[in-house]
């Protein structure tokens, strides 16, 4: 399955000097990214790369900065909240094939015991793999734009109002909490 935003680059091209670029979604990419991403619209969005190979190792670093203005639905009145995306991240890549970090490597001849006292591995140190040969920045940036969404977006003076205002006064049987209704069952039995 080909990613909505989807801008492959030959692992093999990649050297120790940077490899810096630009990159931006086309309309239709904008259209698939929001379905995906459940977003209401992208007005713009584009991506800073820049890539190179860590000297002395087989890893690939990855560092970006996104930018943009994005438009999701308000969680409570479903109204358009207009947000704007200045997020920058670090991303390691490599061959499992050709290159496995020391601490890696440490890590998988421990034990399954010895594992459970251990800190996840920081992302340096576990790349993710590379894939037939080739890095998908695009992917790389959606899924570094889905980190920066914010999960709750509310327009502004939007406030929840519960059609049931009674719950919690309990009038006309009405219960903030299924126990509630049981509280005084034996009285009302007699």
């Amino acid at each position: 399955m080909k990613p909505e935003w989807s801008h492959e680059i030959e692992a093999e091209s990649i050297t120790a000097k940077a490899l810096n670029f630009s990159l931006e979604p086309d309309a239709q990419e904008k259209k698939a990214l929001s379905n995906r991403l459940d977003l209401h619209e992208i007005e713009n969005l584009s991506c800073e790369f820049s890539i190179r190979r860590n000297e002395g190792s087989m890893v690939v670093h990855i560092q970006g900065k996104l930018i943009g203005s994005i438009t999701q639905k308000c969680i409570v009145t479903l109204e358009p909240v207009i947000s704007d995306i200045h997020e920058e991240f670090e991303a390691w890549y490599a061959d499992p094939d050709q290159a496995v970090s020391f601490a890696r490597a440490k890590r998988e001849r421990m034990t399954h015991k010895d594992l459970e006292d251990q800190p996840i591995l920081e992302e340096h140190e576990d790349p993710e793999p590379i894939i037939d040969g080739k890095i998908d920045v695009g992917e790389v940036a959606t899924q570094f734009l889905s980190l920066a969404l914010n999960p709750f977006p509310r327009a502004e003076n939007s406030e929840f109002k519960s059609e049931n205002e009674c719950i919690g006064d309990e009038p006309d049987g009405m219960y903030n909490n299924p126990f509630a209704a049981l509280k005084n069952w034996k009285e009302r039995e007699r």
